[in-house]
């Protein structure tokens, strides 16, 4: 009797090898939706804020702003852009001596990155920059693209004595755009939006009092 049973055991288990070999996948064909591989998203880095010119002013890059697919989507000669929002806060203390925020600036600027098969050459154009810069090197156009320099976030006028300023900001990488609409063919490539995190940056008393003083 034991002999049988292990025989059947045996047997059993060289059915299961031969049915499901060595490096076989298996699929979940109950997914009502479709995944993709996930990816770093794009970030903020080198912050500089100044005070110069009785204003308050701000820098910053994009890192990582592009993964593999739109990357090849722009070198196939489908242009992509590059938004930072940017808020402006200020904190104020009410009659009922509640501090609360009150918007002073939101605004959204915008560069746009576009390839030229033909001519084989970048174009990048900035809302933060006055003129179009034209290159051969992906590495480079993709820097032009995600620097975003010198953006006033306080004018003096703005500006008051013993008040909190915060500047909130975030990037994100517009929608595919393709020709003809054929995003709504292609209605998986929405899933390529890439967003930044929020940050939230206390602006320096010190700068405040150096743009009040001018």
């Amino acid at each position: 009797m034991i002999k049988k049973l292990c025989l059947f055991l045996l047997l059993l288990t060289l059915a299961v090898q031969t049915a499901l070999p060595l490096g076989s996948k298996l699929h979940a064909a109950d997914k009502k939706q479709i995944e993709f591989a996930a990816d770093h998203p794009p970030y903020l880095e080198d912050f500089v804020i100044s005070s110069e010119k009785n204003r308050i002013s701000f820098s910053l890059r994009v890192a990582n702003p592009f993964d593999h697919e739109i990357k090849s989507l722009l070198l196939n000669g489908v242009s992509q852009k590059i938004s930072l929002s940017i808020k402006v806060k200020v904190s104020r203390i009410n009659l009922f001596l509640v501090k609360f925020n009150r918007k002073v600036k939101d605004i959204t600027y915008t560069h746009k990155i576009k390839y030229d098969n033909l001519k084989k050459l970048f174009t990048v154009g900035r809302t933060t920059g006055t003129r179009t810069i034209e290159t051969t090197s992906y590495k480079e156009a993709v820097q032009m693209a995600t620097k975003f320099e010198d953006i006033t976030l306080l004018q003096g006028n703005q500006l008051e004595r013993d008040r909190d300023y915060q500047v909130e900001v975030r990037t994100e990488i517009r929608k595919v755009r393709l020709p003809f609409h054929l995003e709504y063919l292609f209605f998986f490539l929405s899933a390529w939006d890439r967003k930044s995190n929020n940050y939230t940056i206390d602006i320096p008393e010190r700068l405040i009092n150096e743009a009040l003083k001018r």
